[in-house]
């Protein structure tokens, strides 16, 4: 037999055509990837012998990590090419636990080859070879080589890279991995990661970047860290009932480490990131981030704010352009963290006269252009990138540039520049713009390459060849995957609007090549060519396909499967799998991309006929009150619609059945929360105790809890602390964490976590500290159980208002600042408003009387607050105004303004009056006194009156905190006028002294 190891070897009707990278079936090309052609001309190379998988991954990948997944991968993408069988195989035989064995007799020819491929970096998924050449980028590189090393000495480096359409910034990117492969660092492992935003699908998929990323690396590296991190991701997918059973089953304790912060999802993810950067160098690669989705852009912002060291370079490209509206996200997030000096921006410009002759001298090695030919193009690209690559492209294919013996010119350089043929192709036959190019470019493609970019734009940016040959087949089915790959292979190497991307497997075994358009404008071109009614065809048959695949996991497409029936018409089905979605987003927490989903829902519900909407449209406006409420604000005016809307559906049904009386409590919950943060507590009283009637009318624990809930708020508001810490006893008695589990998903807050936090503010206000301590940090322990951000938001605000009614500085700074911090990163309106007025307070209170530096945050604590009320205003809400009027008022006091803490006392003792809220109520008039003595020098009748209402109501609501402090201070006024009597007139007593941290004036009086 012939040395098999030659550039061209054959096995039964198969060629292996090394020099040209293709294998033949009697002289037709068969589709394989290029790991898997590398896997197989190895093997061919070693005929009749044992190959083990390790000496398989030193072949194919020598110098990069990679698990036996892979090689498992390749030879089962051969044996699909090959239509070899494992049972009893033909060409590729199995050797149980030890490797494979090529059995084929092989017939080779020609020179020897090496059974090495070429040396690999060792970069985990190394790009594609890049088909722009760099250039004019100097600077840039430089910089971004300057960061790698930072990054590689173990300072986490943050680098935004932005420009318009086509200007070059993934080319930088993957030029720049490509070199820090074979960099001197790269003598370590570097592992990249890399993830695609999408504007056409839905971007609003939780960290949908950053789990395609994590998912690609599993795959060449798996590990216990990446296991876990998915499973996260998986969680969010299975169905709440099912999360809840088996948290119930288990025997162990959910034990979460406490944290001053949460986001348990998003620490997970920063937290398991810095894992991997911490076993080797860890280079994440974001792009078109304008189109991200608010999960992914806090992560972002949190892994470049962690102050501790990691080996980590994030790599983000975005285009400003996008991001210009005020309201954009990305925007204030690179605004914060350019201003801390936390990243880094490459703003990339068009390329320059010299830039473009230098690419056409590294595109044409030997040529000989004229240099007007370079001015020429300068003058009609404005040096943009793509266009220029576009540019010529063109003239190569219209003839204007040719090669004669080897030697690059223009076709009729002889005629001279100013009257040359070329130029007036390149004015006349050339469009100006690089859509108007890609669309020439489109219309010269044969009919069936058309065809399937058209599948392929509709696909999606990214995308199997599996899926273009399911839309090519359309309802006939059949499915040619082989014909689909070579139509996209030749669109990949012939006319570039395609590049290869490893590898796509399917549930149901489908393997294909993994496909992604070369940019995104050559998406959006060919998309927006496919006429509507074909468009709307293709993209239902995608959706079906999906479903028919994914079959009972289709919910792990649910964004892509919602997008496609949207786009295909098919609303019945687009309101189920956007309502997955929302569900998939609550559970991960991502409240804003379950709003947007829920919205799309309501819209495709119109679409539908009144018996099918109906079906559908209360389910999906309860999930979108919920969610609205912790992003927009219990109190806002779209809530209150919203739930008006729900009501009058319930009404409307007209059931009494034990199903509907539980959806009838779920809307008239939501009624009821909108009504007590507005604070129309009449109202509210009334309908806790509706809510009450109704739960044990259904003999259902979940409900009762909430009905408890309700009565605790709502009489906590009204000044009745009592009432609020017998209904948190009632629910403690009751309350279940994994059988109650649903509660949180449902109605937006663990109500154990509430009721406690609650009653632990009312236990204070009776005097009974040592309780409420106990049972605020009971709330905060299970709201890190919870795993579930807007309870431990809840928590968090309640225990520093807590500290606040205590007087301890310190810890009410802690907990609002912590509150502040979550709100902020979750989008909690309504939670980051009144931790704003309590970390307010605390300023004021720890540095009021400390000398200049302290004046100076004491007025800065002041501006908070009113910062603080305005936010917490604009969200429609007017729960607890008067409390927050009352610490506006004392801080004010403490800085030396009582005539305009009177003033703001007189507005909450306005709308204590109005609202009726009576939880702040004795407070009011007791620095009101304050404020009197402070303005008029003196304690006159008016102030002992005051303090005198402030004892009264106090008494009356058993509220014994503030009536033993109004006692106090009153004592304090009578041995103030025997002092004045026997030795002059003295006013000394005084409540804007700063209280000391854990020493506050509530603490000392509760020891």
């Amino acid at each position: 037999m012939n040395d098999p190891s030659t550039d061209e070897v054959d096995f039964g009707p198969y060629r292996l055509d090394a020099p040209n990278s293709r294998l033949l079936r009697d002289g037709r090309p068969v589709a394989l990837t290029p790991k898997a052609f590398d896997v197989l001309r190895y093997l061919t190379s070693q005929p009749d012998r044992l190959v083990s998988k390790k000496e398989l991954l030193s072949a194919v990948w020598p110098d990069v990590f990679v698990s036996d997944a892979s090689v498992k991968v390749c030879v089962r993408e051969i044996r699909k090419a090959l239509r070899d069988s494992t049972k009893s195989p033909k060409y590729i035989q199995t050797i149980h636990r030890r490797g494979y064995r090529f059995i084929a007799p092989v017939a080779a020819a020609g020179p020897p080859i090496s059974a090495k491929p070429p040396r690999l970096s060792r970069v985990v998924n190394p790009p594609q070879a890049i088909p722009l050449l760099l250039v004019g980028r100097d600077a840039e590189m430089k910089r971004l080589r300057d960061h790698f090393k930072k990054a590689h000495d173990g300072e986490r480096q943050c680098i935004f890279v932005t420009g318009g359409p086509g200007s070059g910034k993934t080319a930088l990117i993957e030029a720049f991995l490509q070199e820090a492969g074979k960099s001197p660092e790269a003598e370590e492992e570097i592992s990249v990661l890399t993830g695609h935003c999408f504007e056409q699908f839905a971007a609003s998929e939780p960290y949908m970047p950053v789990w395609e990323a994590l998912g690609q690396l599993a795959q060449e590296k798996p590990s216990a860290e990446l296991s876990a991190l998915l499973a996260r991701h998986a969680e969010a997918y299975v169905t709440q009932p099912a999360v809840a059973s088996a948290a119930h089953q288990s025997s162990q304790p959910v034990a979460i480490e406490p944290r001053t912060m949460s986001e348990h999802l998003l620490r997970a993810l920063t937290d398991g990131l810095e894992t991997l950067a911490a076993e080797s160098m860890l280079i994440l690669v974001l792009e078109d981030l304008h189109w991200a989705d608010y999960s992914t852009l806090d992560l972002i912002s949190a892994l470049a704010r962690r102050r501790g060291r990691a080996r980590l370079m994030i790599l983000v490209t975005y285009r400003p352009a996008e991001v210009a509206v005020e309201e954009h996200p990305l925007r204030s997030i690179v605004r914060g963290l350019l201003a801390a000096r936390l990243c880094d921006e490459l703003t990339l410009e068009f390329l320059d006269q010299p830039a473009v002759a230098k690419y056409l001298s590294a595109r044409f090695a030997e040529n000989d252009f004229p240099p007007a030919l370079g001015l020429r193009l300068h003058q009609r690209t404005d040096g943009h990138p793509l266009f220029l690559v576009h540019l010529v492209d063109d003239l190569i294919e219209l003839g204007v540039l040719q090669q004669a013996e080897g030697v690059w010119q223009l076709a009729d350089a002889r005629g001279g520049v100013d009257g040359g043929a070329w130029l007036a192709v390149l004015e006349t036959q050339i469009p100006r713009t690089v859509q108007a190019m890609i669309e020439v470019q489109f219309q010269r493609l044969p009919e069936s390459e058309r065809a399937a970019l058209e599948a392929a734009a509709v696909a999606g940016v990214e995308f199997s060849a599996a899926a273009v040959a399911a839309l090519l087949a359309g309802d006939a089915g059949g499915d040619d995957v082989v014909h689909a790959e070579q139509l996209c292979q030749s669109l990949a190497q012939r006319y570039h609007f395609l590049e290869p991307r490893g590898i796509a497997e399917w549930p149901d075994a489908t393997a294909a090549t993994h496909y992604r358009f070369v940019h995104a404008m050559y998406h959006h071109v060919v998309y927006e060519q496919i006429p509507i009614g074909r468009r709307i065809q293709l993209h239902k048959l995608m959706g079906l396909r999906i479903e028919k695949i994914w079959g009972e996991r289709a919910v792990e497409e649910a964004a892509a499967l919602a997008m496609h029936f949207e786009s295909g018409r098919d609303w019945g089905r687009a309101v189920k799998y956007l309502r997955q979605a929302a569900d998939a987003a609550g559970r991960q927490y991502a409240h804003r991309e379950a709003v947007h989903y829920l919205r799309r829902a309501l819209a495709a519900l119109l679409r539908l006929n009144d018996q099918e909407r109906l079906e559908h449209e209360l389910s999906v406006l309860m999930s979108l009150g919920v969610n609205l409420q912790l992003t927009s604000g219990f109190a806002s005016p779209e809530v209150e619609e919203i739930q008006a809307r729900a009501y009058w559906l319930c009404k409307s049904r007209g059931s009494a059945d034990a199903g509907q009386l539980r959806t009838t409590f779920g809307v008239l919950w939501g009624i009821w929360l909108f009504h007590k943060v507005r604070s129309d507590l009449a109202k509210s009283v009334e309908m806790s105790d509706q809510l009450l009637a109704m739960a044990r009318q259904a003999n259902d624990s979940a409900l009762l809890l909430q009905a408890h809930q309700a009565m605790c708020v709502t009489h906590l508001c009204l000044g009745k602390p009592a009432v609020t810490v017998d209904h948190m006893q009632q629910a403690a008695a009751i309350y279940d964490p994994a059988r109650h589990a649903g509660n949180t998903e449902r109605f937006g807050q663990d109500p154990g976590v509430a009721t406690l936090a609650f009653g632990a503010v009312a236990l204070m206000l009776m005097g009974r500290s040592e309780e409420a301590v106990h049972a605020s940090e009971r709330s905060l322990e299970l709201a890190r159980r919870s795993l579930q951000p807007s309870s431990l938001a809840l928590a968090m605000h309640f225990s520093a208002m807590l500290h606040q009614c205590r007087d301890d500085a310190s810890a009410t700074e802690q907990w609002s600042q912590s509150s502040v911090e979550l709100a902020s990163r979750e989008g909690f309106s309504f939670w980051l408003a009144g931790g704003t007025v309590l970390r307010g307070w605390a300023w004021v209170a720890r540095c009021a009387g400390r000398g200049k530096g302290g004046t100076m945050m004491a007025e800065a604590g002041v501006a908070e607050i009113r910062r603080g009320l305005d936010a917490w205003l604009r969200t429609g809400s007017r729960t607890y105004q008067t409390y927050y009027l009352g610490l506006l008022a004392d801080a004010l006091l403490r800085v030396g303004r009582p005539d305009e803490a009177l003033t703001a006392l007189d507005e909450a003792m306005a709308a204590a009056r109005a609202l009726p809220e009576g939880l702040y109520e004795a407070e009011l008039h007791r620095l009101r006194a304050r404020c009197l003595i402070e303005s008029r020098g003196e304690c006159d009748a008016t102030a002992r009156e005051c303090f005198q209402d402030a004892l009264r109501i106090a008494r009356t609501q058993g509220a014994k905190l503030f009536e033993s402090r109004a006692q106090e201070e009153l004592a304090g006024l009578g041995n103030q006028s025997g002092q004045e009597g026997r030795g002059g007139r003295r006013n000394n007593l005084s409540a804007t002294s700063p209280a000391q941290p854990g020493r506050g004036r509530g603490s000392r009086r509760q020891s």
